[in-house]
């Protein structure tokens, strides 16, 4: 779908929420060209938390609450990046006001939350993407040319594991917040393996445990597609685990470390291809946040050329993730899945 959006120069942007995701983001941002992006106004429930960050990163305004931010008409995209309960109703509010969307994921909790949102975008014909920040990375690339001009043959297996020590943010232990293993780490195990095989699994079967607050703290999933291809995916918020990916097909495998951020393509044990992210103003928080500028550039290469939607990270995809998890948290014993 295609869309000619009215841009001079500058993509304005607005930034819903103030915590250290969005620090990482203005970080990131610094790197790109100032003629292309632009941040106008941060908005959060803590008025004096978000003049903080407005300070830091040279932001002129500052908003309570997200209703003031919505109805700037200066802004021309949002970058929503409150708690993942808080994602849909944010992002809801941004595009009934007629601004483009980058959402942190998951974009919606629940299937009927991400079609909402999907429909939404569609009806009003605005940009909408749900910021699958892996998928932007030049190793991806790499990865799907390797792949799609036979360098591993006929690809039959794809094995992620992903664990790191998170059982103690907020989110992970208080169920209502909308956390757990499979929102914040089982979503970039799925869209590995969706990026690689680029179709639905036809059986999907789950097991873990919840915490005693009914949070998923572990799982792990086989998925079955067609053609005898396979893939196992694991996950746990009390352990740290390898946190790799590999492929492997009939002439080998491909291993990417740190795959949901990865800056190395290790095709063989002599043929590593390197990325270099470059160094901000800032430090970051999280590991190659530097790596966030790859998708805030795809927004401005998406809308400069009409888009609606990008074609690495495509709205269909996002409404299959959801159903996808929806029978994950379901398998779990997760009880508020909204089925």
């Amino acid at each position: 779908m295609l869309y000619i959006f009215q841009m001079t120069l500058t993509l304005n942007w607005g930034i819903a929420g103030v915590g250290m995701i969005s620090h990482d983001f203005l970080t990131a941002m610094s790197n790109l060209s100032s003629d292309q992006h632009k941040v106008v106004a941060i908005a959060g429930k803590d008025l004096s938390r978000a003049h903080r960050l407005a300070m830091l990163h040279n932001i002129n305004t500052a908003y309570e609450g997200y209703e003031s931010l919505a109805n700037d008409s200066s802004i021309d995209i949002v970058f929503v990046s409150v708690m993942n309960l808080q994602h849909y109703d944010v992002a809801k509010l941004m595009l009934e006001n007629g601004k483009h969307v980058l959402c942190e994921k998951p974009m919606g909790m629940t299937y009927k939350q991400t079609k909402s949102l999907v429909d939404l975008a569609r009806e009003k014909k605005l940009f909408l993407l749900e910021g699958m920040w892996s998928r932007f990375f030049p190793a991806y690339d790499a990865l799907d040319k390797h792949i799609a001009t036979g360098g591993l043959g006929d690809v039959y297996h794809v094995n992620v594991q992903f664990g790191v020590e998170i059982n103690d943010i907020e989110r992970n232990l208080m169920k209502d917040l909308g956390g757990g293993a499979v929102m914040d780490l089982g979503l970039y195990m799925l869209q590995l393996v969706q990026f690689v095989y680029k179709e639905p699994p036809t059986d999907i079967m789950c097991t873990g445990h919840l915490s005693k607050a009914g949070v998923d703290e572990s799982l792990s999933c086989a998925l079955k597609y067609k053609g005898g291809r396979t893939a196992t995916i694991s996950a746990h918020t009390r352990a740290t685990m390898t946190n790799r990916a590999e492929i492997t097909g009939t002439k080998g495998t491909i291993a990417l470390e740190y795959f949901w951020c990865p800056t190395t393509l290790q095709i063989s044990a002599a043929n590593n291809t390197e990325w270099t992210l470059p160094k901000g103003k800032y430090s970051y928080h999280f590991h190659n946040s530097a790596g966030l500028s790859y998708q805030i550039q795809e927004c401005w290469d998406c809308l400069a050329k009409g888009l609606l939607e990008s074609p690495k990270m495509s709205l269909d995809e996002s409404i299959l993730f959801s159903k996808l998890t929806d029978t994950m948290r379901a398998q779990l014993g997760v009880l508020d899945v909204g089925l």
